[in-house]
């Protein structure tokens, strides 16, 4: 009888290091949320050590941005959970709930890629809300700022400008790197972007008075 196979060979990685980039580190001091850079390593570190403990910090510092982020976004369903929002805003939600799936993979190294790029989806859908722009429209972030990006502060729209060529464009479209086993962003960059989308989604939302009526009923 063939011996049944739980999981699949880990593949390597090269030179874990929790830290955060300078381009991130920078996207999060702007952002006004007062949190420093060395506190998002920790998180990381946390989340790595221990993901229950570390997931609980990371939904306690996400409460304090507001709106819907990982400590509202799901509700219990048996020994499951699902979604707390209304199905009309899955699209904008949903990628939060990945960044939550991801996380709960329990391999923040090999999922980082993946956290920083449903957390920056996050942002893309929310402008499409925002302007009433079809959710199934493929305009991407970057032509999106450029039709409606001068209905924002124009501080506001640079730091949206930067994370969509700095992060949000080379998760989507870069895997080149010069060592096979490299990775493009730390366990620390994904969760400091994520802090920076929330941040982000929560300011274009904000106006919608969505979050007076997001949640579905139990």
């Amino acid at each position: 009888m063939e011996k049944r196979i739980d999981s699949l060979p880990r593949l390597k990685s090269a030179n874990v290091t929790v830290v955060l980039s300078p381009i991130v580190s920078s996207l999060i001091d702007r952002t006004g949320l007062a949190i420093e850079s060395q506190t998002v390593v920790d998180l990381a570190n946390e989340i790595i050590k221990d993901m229950n403990q570390g997931y609980k910090l990371l939904m306690e510092m996400d409460a304090k941005i507001g709106g819907v982020g990982q400590h509202n976004v799901n509700q219990e369903e048996g020994d499951m959970v699902t979604g707390a929002y209304r199905i009309e805003f899955r699209n904008i939600f949903r990628p939060i709930q990945y960044v939550y799936q991801f996380i709960g993979y329990n391999d923040l190294v090999w999922n980082s890629r993946w956290i920083v790029l449903n957390s920056c989806l996050h942002v893309e859908k929310a402008i499409k809300y925002r302007f009433n722009i079809p959710p199934k429209n493929g305009s991407s972030l970057g032509i999106l700022l450029r039709d409606v990006g001068s209905q924002f502060d124009v501080a506001f729209l640079d730091i949206l400008k930067d994370l969509n060529k700095t992060i949000y464009r080379q998760s989507k479209h870069t895997i080149e790197h010069l060592d096979i086993d490299a990775h493009d962003y730390s366990p620390a960059d994904a969760i400091g972007i994520y802090i920076v989308c929330r941040w982000a989604g929560c300011m274009i939302l904000m106006p919608t008075g969505l979050f007076n009526d997001w949640q579905k009923k139990k």
